[in-house]
């Protein structure tokens, strides 16, 4: 059924939008805490809850509805360990980024705040160093000092000296008495001329005092400079009016569980602080850490959070309105599969929204730019099924959980259980299993989950498997070996988890169809081989595949003990016997080993063919299974076909019902690999593919298409040496004949005429 549906409202993270509407308790929950942040004292508060049930947008939710612009909400997210000073840094950075960004920036009058955070920020980057020097300069100078030549002195006086000679010599007459020893005088006068001329006298006095004083400050940043400047501009945005909600998210991404109490309390101070409102976003984990800190001795938990708000999972009713808001104007809403298909999608998401979601995008197609949700028609017993045991998940929620006095979250803590135990039975599939196994106190929950629950959780378990007992979906039965009750689903519980059908009766069917297929596959080889179709009619399969072993057919490992007691199983499930737990669990094992097993069958089979039939052309004849030593490069195909004169051929057998997206790969593997051993023994080799099929021949042509491309395109000088031989169900899978002719194609290329079609194309054998 297609039904059609607006994909826009679907989103793979939780849309808080759509489902308050239809929860009231988160609802209620939201107003409350908006009128705590616009009209209460700051504080602290612990947002718990499982993931995906809508704690991060409901604080999205908040910040939408306070419209006053003197709020601001700061995110930082938290979602692995980091140390404190790296928090700090992100939490500086995210108050500057969301107050720049805002209106609030621009009103802000203090401008020396907006200077000091934008320095705060850049700190976070950079080492910025800001110095200041102070110097006080005391300072005394005298000085004195004076300068003496007799040279200048005499050339100044030597006038006064002459006119004061002059006149004594008027008065006393002096000049004569000197002219009578003028040559004595002229020697004393030339010596003290000389003295005079090369003499120079300086006399100097200096007095000087100094005193200098000098002061240096520089700018230092640490973790505990930081955190003080952060709570001065946080007391600052408060002096302006402006209220600040800081948000610590995804700090239920953190799974050691001491990385997560080491952020706390180095964050502790600033949550105490008073200086803003602190929501951290938790997930269980520290809920129930907070709650088990009452009976702590001075627990760090119990002093910092004021108040825990628990986000609860999902009501049944919400989630089922938040589906038909999705539709749009479908007639069929309330048809019996939509409505089983929506108890499913709950059953499977644990009542959380964003994995609700998430299941209902997985099943979303989209046709002519339009969105569908196809919900497949044959699924309809599994979502009857989920429908069942989605309503008895609900009556054990009334009766033992909701009547119960336990806080919401210890309550959803009780819930979710039910959903997980659930799934672990879904996973058991078709086997046995016991009640451990899904509900082990010891070894799923550590510490920090409730201890005091094990009671309420044990009883719960067994409620959850009496239940689905009493509504036939589980059955129950006691080893001989032990007391303990072992448990499974029944044929009337049709089980699907993740794509994976677990019907009851599927894994009988799957093996013993596989078994069928071996017993019919080894009855038509030997019919070829030896023409006999009444010999062999009757005979069992352990007979049938005895001859074979004995031809040298097949390997004797198919008469090994564990074959043999698979055979048996075989038997006992035709003959509708009963089946002990060790069987069944055996049964299931070894689906997919019968599964390889045809594959096999078919591939020694091939085997046999080839290697009679080339031999006699001179070619040796290897197969992987058995000769694993002789050359590695052999060993890539499943038989590979040697001569000395002519060229090798490579023959790969496939038993296939349908094509897959690994096609492509295998086609180019088998195609490298002939181009890797046409270099190796510089000959021209060959390629076969021999393909078999139990249905029509639909895979079979889609992968020739494909193989004929990449030959075409890719490969051309390949194109008459890639061969196909194709054997379905309807032409008899086993016919010497029609593989011996085709052999003679691939090593006589001159009966292929047609050199415009890659040799591919050959065709099946008429």
């Amino acid at each position: 059924m297609r039904v059609r549906i607006d994909s826009k409202k679907i989103s793979s993270s939780t849309n808080i939008k759509n489902s308050v509407n239809y929860d009231v308790a988160v609802d209620e929950i939201k107003n409350q805490l908006t009128q705590q942040l616009l009209f209460g004292n700051n504080s602290c508060f612990l947002i718990s809850g499982y993931r995906g049930t809508g704690k991060t947008t409901l604080i999205k939710k908040l910040e939408e509805e306070i419209q006053d612009k003197s709020y601001i909400f700061v995110h930082l997210n938290l979602s692995k360990y980091e140390d404190y000073s790296l928090i700090l840094r992100k939490l500086i950075r995210e108050i500057y980024l969301t107050l720049s960004s805002s209106e609030i920036y621009k009103q802000i009058k203090n401008k020396q705040l907006i200077d000091n955070i934008e320095l705060l920020y850049d700190h976070t980057f950079y080492e910025i160093f800001s110095s200041s020097n102070f110097k006080n300069l005391k300072e005394f100078n005298s000085n004195l000092e004076g300068s003496f030549n007799l040279k200048d002195i005499v050339k100044s006086l030597m006038p006064l000296v002459v006119v004061v000679l002059m006149s004594l010599n008027i008065s006393f007459d002096i000049l004569p008495n000197f002219f009578k020893n003028l040559d004595v005088g002229l020697l004393v006068l030339s010596i003290c001329w000389f003295i005079i001329d090369g003499s120079k006298l300086k006399l100097e006095i200096q007095k000087r005092n100094s005193c200098v004083e000098e002061l240096n400050r520089k700018s230092l940043y640490d973790d505990e400079i930081a955190e003080y400047h952060l709570r001065n501009i946080l007391e600052e945005l408060n002096k302006e009016g402006i209220k600040t909600i800081i948000v610590l998210d995804e700090l239920d991404k953190i799974e050691n569980e001491n990385d997560m109490t080491s952020i706390i309390s180095a964050l502790k101070p600033l949550l105490l602080s008073d200086l803003a409102s602190f929501i951290v976003i938790s997930g269980q984990k520290l809920y129930y850490k907070f709650i088990n800190s009452s009976v702590l001795d001075d627990s760090i938990m119990t002093s910092i959070f004021a108040k825990s708000i628990h986000i609860p999972l999902t009501t049944n009713i919400g989630l089922e309105k938040l589906f038909n808001s999705y539709l749009i104007d479908s007639p069929n809403i309330n048809t019996e599969l939509i409505s089983n298909y929506k108890d499913s999608l709950i059953l499977n998401s644990y009542r959380t929204l964003r994995r609700f979601n998430n299941l209902i995008l997985q099943d979303i197609e989209w046709d002519s730019n339009e969105s569908y949700l196809l919900i497949d028609e044959s699924n309809l017993d599994s979502y009857k099924t989920d429908s069942i045991i989605l309503e008895i998940i609900t009556k054990i929620v009334e009766t033992n959980i909701d009547s119960s006095d336990f806080d919401s979250g210890v309550k959803d803590f009780l819930t979710y259980q039910l959903f997980i135990w659930v799934k672990k039975m879904k996973l058991k599939g078709n086997t046995y299993f016991t009640n451990s196994e899904v509900y082990d106190f010891e070894g799923d929950y550590s510490e920090q989950y409730p201890f005091w629950t094990k009671f309420q959780l044990n009883e719960m378990c067994n409620k959850l498997l009496n239940s689905l007992l009493d509504k036939n979906l589980m059955e129950k039965k006691s080893n001989n070996n032990d007391e303990e009750i072992y448990y499974r689903w029944t044929a009337q519980a049709n089980i699907k988890i993740d794509g994976i059908s677990n019907d009851q009766s599927q894994g009988k069917i799957k093996f013993l169809e596989g078994m069928i297929e071996i017993e019919k596959y080894c009855r038509d080889i030997l019919v070829d081989i030896e023409g006999d179709k009444n010999k062999y009619s009757k005979q069992s399969l352990v007979k049938l595949v005895k001859k074979l072993v004995d031809m040298g057919i097949l390997e004797g490992k198919w008469l090994s003990d564990k074959n043999k007691g698979l055979y048996r199983l075989s038997n006992k499930i035709r003959h509708g016997e009963m089946l002990s737990i060790k069987e069944v669990d055996e049964i299931i094992r070894n689906t997919n080993y019968i599964r390889i097993s045809i594959s096999e069958l078919f591939e020694q089979y091939c085997f046999y063919v080839i290697n009679r039939y080339l031999t006699v052309f001179g070619y040796n004849v290897y197969n992987s299974w058995k000769n694993k030593d002789v050359n590695i490069s052999i060993n890539q195909f499943d038989i590979f076909a040697e001569n000395n004169k002519l060229g090798d051929i490579i023959f790969e057998i496939k038993y296939r019902n349908f094509t897959t997206s690994n096609d492509m790969d295998m086609g180019y593997r088998l195609i490298h690999l002939l181009k890797e051993h046409n270099s190796n023994n510089q000959k021209r080799n060959k390629l076969v593919i021999f393909w078999f099929s139990e249905e029509g021949r639909k895979a079979f042509e889609r992968f020739k298409s494909m193989i004929n491309n990449v030959i075409i395109n890719e490969y051309n000088e390949l194109k008459d040496d890639v061969y196909l031989f194709y054997a379905s169900e309807s032409r008899t899978h086993f016919s010497t004949g029609r593989m011996k002719s085709y052999l003679d194609k691939v090593i006589q290329p001159r009966l292929l005429e047609n050199k415009n079609e890659v040799a591919a194309t050959a065709g099946e054998l008429k």
